[in-house]
């Protein structure tokens, strides 16, 4: 199981990747379109598009699983650090499979429209006739790899516990 989440690190970091180019190219792109717009008059056509249906939806799904495999998204531990193990266990558990549930609709519902968008060819009736649907792939993929990896975090939690309680156990390895 921790080499399934270890793969599932290295395919979410991958992915992180591709979010950190859309954001590069996002500056890049934004900043010539006010340069443009400031010297010329003349915006880039269809920047506003470019942002809305690429790079931010980009950014914010596809490093859902990265940030998952870092343990880092946010979380209030008033109560769950003063539980017994066995109970933080449960709620852990508790924690992974209602979230999975979430994503797993989420991946589920945006895969569809994702593929009706890519069926009728969806375009952008901006400045510019802007081709979207590519980007509508971004949130199953996303949702779909977060998915994945509360599966495998959700199966492997209970061995983790008992993991940490035996005596011999260093905190540290």
């Amino acid at each position: 199981m921790d080499t399934l989440i270890a793969a599932l690190g290295r395919v979410s970091r991958i992915v992180t990747y591709v979010a950190a180019a859309l954001a590069a190219l996002m500056m890049v792109h934004v900043a010539v379109d006010v340069i443009l717009s400031q010297f010329i008059a003349e915006p880039l056509p269809g920047t506003v598009d470019y942002v809305s249906y690429y790079y931010m939806v980009g950014l914010v799904f596809l490093p859902l699983a990265f940030v998952e495999s870092g343990n880092e998204h946010i979380r209030v531990d008033l109560l769950h650090d003063r539980l017994p193990p066995p109970a933080r266990t449960v709620l852990d558990m508790l924690a992974l499979a209602l979230s999975m549930v979430f994503y797993g609709l989420l991946t589920w519902q945006t895969w569809i429209d994702a593929v009706e968008k890519y069926a009728i060819g969806e375009r952008s009736m901006g400045m510019a006739a802007v081709t979207v649907w590519p980007g509508r792939f971004f949130v199953p993929l996303g949702a779909g790899l977060m998915v994945i990896l509360l599966l495998a975090k959700l199966i492997r939690r209970p061995f983790t516990e008992a993991v940490m309680l035996r005596p011999d156990h260093d905190m540290h390895e």
